[in-house]
């Protein structure tokens, strides 16, 4: 109890079982060695040592203004990542608050953690992939136990022009596993008054049941602090909101004012797609898009039953 109570303080990553006995065995070892990393992945040595790192750069315009900039590596290159991410990744725990791309975790699910609250606050990282820097990606491989020329080669392989490539496989678990210590530090001011805290990639949320100003602020203010110390930078206008229970509070696109809910207008709008296609068969939605949103809403009336 005192341990998990001692990791939790300190910010350190959260183990499985299987987790604890494999870095049990690195300190015996004095880290595992390129040697560890070639078993794990069934690869030649040679292969991943003279692997050339290539990704091919895309743009893709944001729904709200602005450019998004994919990095897709090669071919061979995802296939390793890929092997990175399920052979020396997968064992690991992210914190608690990291709700992205995490298994069996989804928006319904994050915005479940802020229903019925009396204020929430959302927040949005600038950036987030790009300020993920391959330093920190090399300072957490070490942290967990790999020795430098093995943490050197894995970052060398999982990052971009310095940074977490947005568009690779192994970025977005990497990017919850880097940041469990930024997390921990939020989350640990956000309990102090009896607040929640969750982290969906870029998007941070904080509610509180009860809304107390002066402290929203403090906590607005402490979470930039910590950002800006992990290397990242919090938007100051437009994606900064305080939403109160008299108005809409919306939590990764879903209503969470008395439940998890898509917004009315959504459902008015897929009611009437519905109605279209059991009518005229013509909607502005194909039969498999609309599936998509039906699982959707599957998922949301499961995550409020």
């Amino acid at each position: 109890m005192f341990r998990r109570l001692l990791d939790f303080l300190l910010g350190r990553p959260r183990l499985s079982a299987a987790g604890r006995s494999h870095l049990k065995r690195v300190k015996k070892r004095r880290g595992y060695d390129v040697d560890e990393l070639v078993r794990r992945l069934r690869l030649p040595r040679a292969e991943l040592e003279t692997l050339v790192p290539f990704y091919h750069t895309a743009h893709i315009p944001k729904r709200r203004g602005g450019v998004r900039t994919l990095h897709a590596p090669s071919p061979q290159l995802k296939t390793v990542q890929r092997l990175i991410l399920r052979r020396v990744l997968a064992w690991l725990r992210v914190h608690a608050a990291a709700i992205g791309f995490e298994k069996r975790l989804s928006i319904a699910h994050n915005a479940g953690m802020h229903v019925g609250q009396a204020v929430v606050v959302k927040m949005d990282i600038i950036e987030f992939f790009p300020s993920t820097t391959a330093e920190r990606v090399e300072a957490y491989f070490k942290r967990i136990g790999w020795n430098p020329e093995a943490a050197a080669l894995l970052t060398r392989l999982t990052t971009h022009e310095g940074a977490l490539p947005q568009g690779a496989p192994t970025s977005p678990r990497l990017s919850n596993l880097v940041n469990h210590v930024m997390d921990a530090q939020i989350e640990r001011r956000v309990r102090r008054f009896k607040g929640t805290y969750t982290r969906y990639a870029d998007d941070i949320t904080i509610s509180f049941p009860k809304d107390y100003p002066k402290r929203i602020r403090g906590v607005i203010q402490h979470v930039r602090r910590v950002a800006k110390r992990h290397g990242y930078v919090i938007h100051t206008r437009g994606k900064l909101r305080v939403v109160r229970r008299h108005q809409q509070q919306r939590v990764t696109g879903l209503v969470v004012n008395d439940k998890v809910a898509l917004p009315r207008q959504t459902r008015r709008w897929l009611r009437a797609v519905e109605h279209r296609l059991a009518t005229t068969g013509d909607a502005s939605l194909t039969e498999q898009q609309l599936q998509g949103w039906r699982a959707l809403q599957a998922m949301i009336e499961q995550q409020t039953d």
